[in-house]
């Protein structure tokens, strides 16, 4: 019987590697997953923590219709036009200022 050896007479290649590369192998492996490791600094964390915060508030509405509904009333009828009552949403409003 003839057996085959390959595309032009070549041999195939072998699938075993010598165990000199194995052994390297294995080695580069297990230094790296020594090596490998994460550091998170704490301006990321603190921008984690904030963007979290954020989500959750979004996801929460503390808006109530009926006191939205009233201020609008009140608006329509001038009630706002009053100095003291600017003044007091002016130093309210400026709470929520930088």
């Amino acid at each position: 019987m003839v057996g085959i050896q390959g595309v032009g007479g070549i041999p195939e290649p072998k699938p075993e590697r010598p165990a000199k590369v194995r052994e390297k192998e294995q080695d580069a492996t297990q230094s790296s997953l020594v090596k490998d490791g994460v550091l998170i600094s704490s301006e990321a964390q603190a921008a984690a923590k904030l963007a979290s915060t954020i989500q959750a508030q979004v996801g929460s509405s503390d808006v109530r219709t009926e006191r939205v509904a009233g201020a609008k009333e009140r608006i329509e009828r001038g009630e706002y036009r009053n100095p003291e009552v600017v003044a007091k949403v002016a130093e309210r409003v400026s709470k929520y200022l930088p």
